[in-house]
């Protein structure tokens, strides 16, 4: 069993210690520290990867925490490494991949963009960021303008929405979630030589 201390789909889970000891007690193999670095929906607090990394790993008692949000090379993995994550939990640097199915066009956003160009909204259960698009854009206007988290959640279009941006390539319609980590992406590498760099 895994838990991602992440907000995920859930209100109630945050990155805390808190919730580390609960995941541990019911029996969770590994504990995924996720930072507000990451990409998708981020958790409702907004501690970084590099501050909530050894909260949960002093808190663990038995077992591996994994470090997820803004990991993306060497240096990254190695800082998680340092502050007591036993591997990490990649997303973003994957998706520019070799063997990725997004489309060169995304890969290609990936690699000409940084964390400074994402744009970052809230929705349901919380927040959420993207590349820049006519529909990030948008999600970002509402929040500005006070929109309920329900009503920018449902104008996101959910999954369907990220599948549009990420596996269409469509920004217009759709949204390009990635973690802040993105500007250590500056080629399009193979699935090994991402894995092989990412080993400490």
């Amino acid at each position: 069993m895994t838990l991602n201390t992440s907000s995920g789909s859930n209100h109630d889970i945050n990155p805390l210690p808190e919730n580390t000891r609960i995941a541990e007690a019911a029996g969770a193999d590994i504990i995924v520290a996720t930072g507000f670095d990451e990409g998708g929906t981020l958790p409702g607090k907004d501690l970084g990867t590099f501050s909530i990394v050894p909260l949960i790993a002093d808190a663990v008692q038995n077992g591996p925490v994994l470090a997820a949000g803004g990991i993306t090379d060497s240096r990254t993995a190695r800082a998680a490494n340092a502050l007591g994550a036993s591997g990490v939990f990649a997303g973003s640097v994957f998706i520019s991949t070799k063997e990725s199915r997004v489309p060169q066009s995304v890969k290609e956003k990936i690699i000409d963009s940084d964390g400074l160009d994402m744009l970052l909204f809230r929705t349901m259960p919380d927040y959420c960021r993207s590349l820049p698009g006519k529909l990030a854009e948008k999600l970002v206007q509402m929040d500005k303008a006070g929109a309920s988290n329900e009503d920018l959640g449902k104008t996101m279009g959910g999954l369907r929405g990220l599948r549009i941006g990420m596996f269409e390539g469509n920004v217009d319609e759709g949204y390009i979630s990635l973690g802040t980590g993105i500007g250590s992406i500056r080629v399009i590498n193979s699935v090994a030589a991402m894995a092989n760099e990412l080993t400490v």
